[in-house]
């Protein structure tokens, strides 16, 4: 059982720890080895059992919920998307190992983006796909676009140059039933004006209720992200990405 007020102290001792990191320089492996050591030194204060967490996505920024359960419920049960996925766009960046995806994890923290977008770093699990993966929101092309390249310079100073980013439309899910949705500039798929009727009814017959409205803003490392951070190294161990040891003593 874990004592709550040792979880908070724990909490707020780690978000007072910062990266050892200078602007316009790359994100060294040792600054990860330093954080990390320090972090999980705290977190052996409070707690003589090891914990875990079931989750592998650390999310920042975001102003509001994307909805994004609903979207997939109503794709589930009529093959159709909402009207609010047509205006979802991202800016996919590749990390090539776990060492990178925590300096992308890092990076996302300090980037400051005009309207607080929302961005994921994570692992993909499906089973054609597996890979580290960092994403980041956008609600218009002209907005990925100019995310992307702001992005991609970050990635060439910051982390390394053979890391790649791209921009997408919506979900893989949506393109493999509906191919011409992932299209950006040409023959480019328009949300369709019978599909409003089985969003209406959906809505109406579902009960189900939908996380909305505005999100709470989190800046800084944290617990909860060191336990993430677990969860991504012993995925590192179990595909063979050899980059984990380095971080792997922290995490015994």
């Amino acid at each position: 059982m874990i004592n709550d007020q040792d979880y908070k102290i724990a909490d707020k001792e780690i978000s007072l720890l910062s990266l050892n990191f200078k602007e316009g320089e790359k994100i060294k492996d040792e600054s990860i080895v330093e954080i990390l050591a320090q972090s999980r030194k705290i977190i052996k204060k409070y707690f003589k059992n090891k914990l875990f967490l079931k989750t592998d996505q650390i999310p920042r920024g975001g102003k509001e919920f994307l909805n994004c359960d609903r979207a997939f419920d109503i794709f589930r049960n009529h093959n159709v998307m909402p009207e609010y996925c047509f205006s979802c766009y991202k800016v996919q960046i590749n990390p090539k190992n776990v060492v990178d995806l925590i300096k992308l994890y890092f990076l996302f923290d300090l980037m400051y983006f005009e309207n607080e977008n929302l961005r994921k770093s994570f692992i993909d699990f499906r089973e054609d796909e597996k890979s580290y993966k960092g994403i980041i929101y956008c609600t218009t092309l002209e907005e990925a676009k100019k995310i992307n390249y702001y992005v991609s310079e970050y990635l060439k100073i910051n982390l390394d140059e053979g890391i790649q980013s791209h921009v997408k439309r919506g979900c893989r899910e949506f393109a493999e039933k509906h191919p011409e949705f992932k299209n950006l500039e040409k023959n480019v798929m328009k949300y369709k004006k019978e599909w409003k009727k089985i969003e209406s009814e959906f809505d109406a017959n579902n009960n189900k209720i939908y996380k909305s409205g505005e999100r709470k803003l989190i800046n800084g490392l944290n617990l909860k992200d060191v336990l993430i951070f677990q969860n991504w190294i012993d995925f590192a161990k179990i595909e063979g990405d050899d980059s984990y040891k380095v971080l792997a003593e922290f995490y015994d």
